[in-house]
């Protein structure tokens, strides 16, 4: 990542001036916790969240105090709503690695990495009991002052022990909640030589150059704005001179650029690049003004292919408008404009798409081919993406999708119902479900009755909660698993009263009365918990109409306002097509 002066110069005057304005309440508290000076972070980190649209305010600890924040933040810290912590090894260890450099004495590369590990457990205590987000950095390359950074005698050992180092510390780590950043992959972006300033070091145990603070700033604010902004779901791709180089349907199979030579490798290596995203869980499609079997001739039978044809979740090749054909995409995968990426090499199409559907992003093929692997890296959509175990099984979700309406072709709304052989888990949420549970919350905006959006930390401290019950379902079919699908949280109002506060759905599993099934079960555990009656508001929003009378529908009296009541027995019971297992 270059770092124009400029640039840096623009935020500098931009967060001081907003440091000089009418104080504002904060919208964000970030608290930065380093084993060296940090305070310089402010102004590209501030400059960043307020682009972002957020209100920043930071409190900084004391330089290397690290492990006492995690024991004791509230007196540290104070307030904040997310705690960033940075480390390096030359700070933290610093006189296991005297001896290291100066005595070669391997115990002391075996006390660092036991110490690194010792710190992973520290700080995955505290991301766990802290109720907010916590982004934790790897150790980067490790600098002490004095070191010749290009003497390969020195710089391959201290290679290989900041390697372990940084394995101990993430293992210790596996289990938390803690967001992790890459400070050796930031310094990597910008290269070592304008990393590190040995002045500052010295003067006040500071030691990045400004242009890395640059660096910093920007790629946290990118990682903090991820907590709330999810990324896309998935890329639309046209075929010709985007997925191989040429017009298969002039110049035939045999024809197009697709090879381990250039300029074919190109486009190889860019397949590389999707197959990569699609096995975390971002969908593809192709949309191609093309012939289908064009197409699909080369998906099948050419030799130097990444991509399959089960690779991709949706297909519209034909002669339609490429925004009516995205259109069309959207609606078969159940995902928002705004959630897909279309990638073409035609500026005309991608101006079409433009101005008729203006949330979707849009990407150009290069001019210089060469860079077309580079296209979604630099591209920064992808960037910190988190990946639960339904995300790397929605392509075999929308398989068994398809698997179904062929088998069912035909039969009654009644009949398909109950062929399906539904069942559904009904479950308490606990740690190992919080990610996707989080996911769920923060995505889903049609079935969602009160689109209240939560941290992972949040989530935690409601499973921690007496007062409060967090529940999800699975759903299964003879076609297969629909995986974690609907979320519940249910709030103590008194001692005969319980609240939803949280009910929604993934929309792919609507219809099939699995909501019926929910809520029938949600009345269950209110009542097991004691309660004898249950209430529930609906708030409205631009895409949950479809959920506006759900609880009418479901027993419940309509008390005006958007809240709802009803007793647990007049509660709707579980359809006779469903099973449900706890």
């Amino acid at each position: 990542m270059s770092v124009d002066p400029a640039d840096v110069l623009v935020s500098q005057r931009r967060w001081l001036a907003r440091r000089r304005a009418l104080p504002m309440e904060p919208t964000l508290r970030v608290g930065v916790s380093a084993s060296f000076t940090a305070q310089p972070l402010e102004t590209f980190l501030g400059a960043g969240l307020l682009d972002a649209g957020e209100e920043p305010a930071f409190a900084f600890a004391d330089h290397n105090r690290i492990h006492q924040v995690c024991f004791d933040p509230d007196n540290t810290l104070g307030s904040v709503d997310l705690a960033v912590l940075l480390w390096r090894i030359e700070d933290m260890f610093t006189a296991a690695l005297h001896r290291l450099l100066a005595e070669a004495d391997n115990a002391a590369a075996d006390s660092i990495v036991a110490d690194s590990a010792h710190l992973g457990h520290v700080v995955g205590a505290f991301a766990r009991t802290f109720h907010h987000p916590v982004l934790v950095g790897t150790p980067p390359t490790i600098a002490p002052l004095g070191l010749d950074l290009v003497d390969s005698s020195v710089t391959v050992d201290l290679d290989r022990v900041r390697a372990a180092a940084c394995a101990a510390f993430l293992d210790a780590l596996a289990d938390s909640p803690a967001r992790i950043v890459d400070l050796a992959a930031w310094e990597r972006s910008l290269g070592l030589a304008h990393v590190h300033d040995p002045v500052k070091w010295i003067t006040y145990r500071q030691p990045y150059t400004t242009r890395f603070w640059a660096v910093v700033g920007s790629h946290l604010t990118d990682a903090i704005v991820r907590e709330k902004s999810p990324p896309p779901k998935c890329l639309v791709l046209d075929a010709d001179n985007t997925l191989w180089g040429g017009v298969v349907g002039e110049v035939g199979l045999a024809g197009i650029e697709l090879s381990s030579t250039f300029p074919g490798i190109a486009f190889q290596e860019f397949q590389w690049v999707l197959k990569r995203l699609h096995n975390r869980g971002v969908l593809l499609a192709v949309a191609s003004k093309n012939t289908i079997d064009d197409v699909l001739d080369v998906f099948r039978h050419h030799d130097e292919m990444v991509l399959s044809p089960d690779d991709i979740a949706a297909w519209r090749v034909n002669w339609s408008p490429k925004s009516q054909n995205i259109r069309e995409i959207a609606g078969e995968l159940n995902v928002g404009e705004d959630a897909l990426v279309l990638i073409d090499d035609s500026e005309s199409e991608l101006g079409e798409v433009r101005a008729c559907l203006p949330r979707v992003r849009c990407l150009h093929v290069p001019e210089e081919i060469a860079e077309l692997p580079l296209l979604l890296p630099t591209s920064g959509l992808f960037r910190n993406l988190r990946v639960s175990t339904e995300d790397r099984q929605r392509a075999t979700m929308l398989r068994s999708e398809r698997a179904r309406k062929g088998a069912t072709a035909g039969m009654t709304h009644e009949q398909f119902l109950a062929s399906l052989e539904l069942t559904v888990s009904y479950f308490a949420v606990e740690d190992q479900h919080v990610g996707r549970v989080t996911q769920l919350i923060n995505k889903t905006n049609q079935f969602n009755l009160t689109t209240i959006r939560r941290t992972e930390s949040d989530l935690r401290a409601l499973i921690a909660s007496g007062n409060h019950l967090v529940r999800g379902i699975r759903v299964s079919d003879r076609f297969g698993d629909y995986g974690l699908v609907g979320v519940v949280v249910l709030r103590r109002v008194d001692s005969s009263t319980w609240d939803i506060d949280t009910l929604l759905l993934s929309c792919r599993v609507l219809g099939r009365g699995l909501e019926t099934a929910f809520i029938a079960r949600i009345a269950a555990d209110a009542g097991a918990a004691g309660a004898h009656r249950i209430t529930a508001r609906y708030i409205p929003t631009a895409k949950n109409t479809v959920v506006a009378d759900l609880y009418p529908r479901h027993g419940f009296i309509d008390r005006g306002s958007g809240r709802f009541d009803a007793t647990i027995s007049a509660v709707s019971p579980v359809p006779p097509h469903i099973t449900i297992t706890r």
